[in-house]
Order: C-alpha cells, then structure tokens, then sequence
C-alpha cells in the first residue's frame, strides 16, 4: 500500500510540474511575447475549462464502469504531453489553439487521477494522503522551477528560444515522472472500453442529472467548488502577468519567489491534510476560503514587492489546502459507487467556473487595470464560502 500511495503521488508531482511551467508562467508570457495580451490567455484558459466541464461526467462515468482509469489516465497525460511539446513552434493562432487543448487534456485527467485515492486510502487517513501527494505536487513545482531558472541562464529569460526549452523539459518531466502512478498504483478493472461503455456512461450521466434532489447536499458543495476553485485557478494564471504589470518583476526575479510560494503550498498541504482529518474537511474548508479573501484584500489596497510576497506565501500554503480538502470531502458526500462520477461532475463544475474567472480577470484588466481585477478574485471566494455554509458533512 506504501508503494502505491507513494505512486498516486508522484501524479501531483509530475502534473504541477505542467501547471507550475505551463500555466502559471510561461504559456501567458509566451502569448504576450507572440504578440498576444492577457485577454487572450484568459479566453484560452476558458474555453478549454468548458470544453473539459462538458466531457469529464461522461469521461467518470465511464472510468467507473470499466475500472479502467490508469488507462484513460495514460492517453490524457500523452496527449497533453505532446501538445504542450509543440506549443513553441508555432505562431500566436496556434499557439493559442494548442495550449488550449493541452490545457483541456491536463484538467481532463485530473478528475480521473483524483477518483484513484479510493483505492488507496481509507476514511481515517483520506485527508493525510490527500495532503501527501498535494505536498508532493509542490515539490515538482520547486525541482521543476528550478530547471527552468538553469535554462533561462543559457537561453534568457524572457525570449522565444528560452520558452521553447522549457515547453519541451515541462513535456518530458511530465511524461516521465508520471510512469510511477501507471507502474505502482494497482486496479482491478481488466475491462477493454468498448462502444457500448460510452452509451452506458452517457445514460448514467443523464440518470443522476434526474436524480438532483436525491444528491441535493452534493450539488451544494459542487456550486461552492465552482466558485472558489475558479478564483483559485484565476489566480494561478495571472500570477506572473500582475507581478509583471503591477512590480514590474522580470522574470529572473520571478522564479525564486515562486519557488518559495510552491514550498509553502508543500508545507501548507501536509499541514491542511492533519488538520482536515482532526477538526473536519467541511471547517478546513471555510477557514481556508475566508483567509484567502483576507490576503487578496491586502493585496488590493497596498501591492508593494512585500505585500505581494506575503501574499504569495500564505496564500501558496491555502492553495495547498484547497486541493487537499477538497477531494476528501466530495469523496465523504459522494455514495461508493459513484465516486468517479461525481468527481467528473466535480470536474465539470471547476472547469465551467474556469470559464468565468480567467475572463473577467483578463478582461478587467486591459481595461480598468490589474489591481481591480483582483475584486473579481475576492467576489468568488467569498460567494464560494457562502454556499459552502449550507453543505451538511460530517465534521469528524
């Protein structure tokens, strides 16, 4: 079970490694450099949340009913590898259209990757494991970081070549840090995926739609979740772009600081795993939403390099604490057998929320500036720990 814990993991390694490089950093400055803008990265960033929420239902559903979920777990990890290797060496149009898909392909994988914790944890230590790989995912982040900072001294920083580089290593440290989850981690399901499988997904789907009122309370936490995780990814995509425009912080300088904002999220992802299983996901939760708003709200009324790196600090150690307790607690809502379902429907609803933060953020800040842009961050965690408040769980 060790074996398999530590190869579940190692999945949060090798996908931050993608969303640290690819998302965060160097896909939004690449648009820029090709002649893009910030509305561009937030419209892509949309459109592949959408294109996600609408196939990830069907995607669980059909992973519960072969058992088949490394598999689909394999071909969405190739695929966004692969994607996000030839994003350098193409013009803006491609550049955007490709980043889209990779983008898809990454979120795409991640519900299934997520619906793999059932089958190595149990209700007693869900939040620790859960933890374990978020904090492992941040380490990733640091060694990926890292390199890129190594690169940037022989390529520079800021330049098309420089970019390149980095786009193939995210690719190839994906692909391969990746093979410990598809060698360690075991399945029973040995069923090939047939055309019928989809048919038989597709009517599931279709029957827990009618079935709303009989899954009421985890229709709550899926609203809560599309709001507040939506503010959360907004902010990971902007992060470089408003450090840029609001410090004019280069990109030399960029990366040690966001090195030290993925160690705290490693940090604040153990700690958030112990406090999780002790006082409840639900209160882990709330605790973590409403410090969030409280750290964007410094940020608002004073950006200094200080406040933006105290800001940076405390909220990479919340960050990790979303992901931490937001997968244990759906798992707590959710019946036995349809955990894969619903994390696809928790999918769904992150990824149609990601249509809307990226592109009010992006939009708001070509056109009245950054700093206010910031508001639409705020609105969507406060309006995600208000609905939260009404979602029934088991604090213990």
């Amino acid at each position: 079970m060790k074996k398999q814990i530590f190869g579940w993991s190692m999945y949060d390694f090798a996908n931050t490694i993608f969303s640290a490089l690819f998302v965060t950093v160097y896909f939004p400055l690449f648009v820029v450099l090709k002649g893009g803008s910030a509305f561009h990265v937030g419209l892509v960033m949309s459109i592949s949340m959408l294109l996600a929420g609408l196939t990830v239902p069907l995607l669980g559903a059909i992973a519960d009913i072969t058992q088949r979920k490394k598999l689909l777990l394999f071909i969405f990890t190739m695929a966004c590898c692969i994607l996000t290797f030839l994003t350098g060496f193409f013009s803006l149009v491609f550049v955007l259209l490709l980043g889209l898909f990779a983008n898809y392909f990454f979120h795409a994988a991640l519900d299934v990757y997520d619906s793999l914790l059932v089958n190595i944890s149990t209700k007693k230590n869900i939040g620790r494991i859960s933890g374990l790989g978020t904090a492992i995912g941040y380490l990733g982040a640091i060694f990926s970081v890292t390199l890129a900072f190594i690169i940037g001294i022989f390529y520079g920083y800021e330049t098309i070549s420089g970019i390149k580089v980095v786009f193939v290593l995210t690719a190839f440290l994906f692909f391969s840090t990746s093979f410990f989850t598809f060698a360690l981690v075991k399945e029973p399901g040995k069923m090939k995926i047939r055309v019928q499988h989809f048919k038989q997904a597709f009517e599931r789907v279709i029957s827990t739609i009618k079935k709303i009122k009989k899954y009421r309370n985890i229709w709550l936490f899926l609203l809560a979740s599309f709001l507040f995780v939506d503010a959360a990814e907004t902010a990971i995509i902007f992060l470089y772009l408003y450090a840029r425009d609001q410090l004019s912080l280069s990109l030399v300088q960029f990366l040690p600081l966001f090195a030290i904002m993925a160690t705290a999220s490693a940090i604040g992802a153990l700690i958030f795993g112990k406090i999780t299983d002790k006082i409840g996901h639900k209160t882990t939760l709330g605790i973590i939403l409403f410090s969030w708003i409280a750290i964007i709200l410094i940020l608002y009324f004073n950006t200094t390099y200080a406040t933006f790196t105290l800001a940076g600090i405390i909220g990479g150690a919340l960050l990790g604490g979303i992901w931490t307790t937001t997968r244990p607690l759906l798992i707590q809502l959710a019946p036995a057998e349809k955990i894969s379902e619903l994390l696809g429907y928790h999918g769904l609803t992150e990824k149609f929320g990601g249509v809307i933060g990226p592109f009010l953020f992006g939009l708001i800040a070509v056109t009245l500036g950054f700093k206010q842009a910031l508001l639409v961050i705020i609105a969507l965690f406060l309006a995600g720990a208000f609905v939260l408040w009404f979602v029934k769980a088991r604090q213990k």
